[in-house]
């Protein structure tokens, strides 16, 4: 599973919204941050020269 990121869309998003999808309850801060780091971590964005809060619209994000 991928998300295309669009205009506005941040890492932090993308997870709580992933997370509500699944579950179908508003995820805590912990949980939202735990799968905004396996995010990061699945998709390299904080390996150099990459900074991990900076996303692109039209980016494909691995989310599984």
């Amino acid at each position: 599973m991928f998300h295309i990121v669009q205009p506005g869309d941040c890492v932090w998003n993308i997870a709580k919204k992933r997370l509500q999808d699944r579950s179908g309850q508003t995820p805590n801060d912990a949980e939202i941050a735990q799968e905004t780091n396996r995010i990061v971590q699945l998709n390299k964005l904080d390996e150099p020269p990459r900074h991990r809060d900076l996303i692109y619209p039209g980016e494909k994000l691995v989310l599984e």
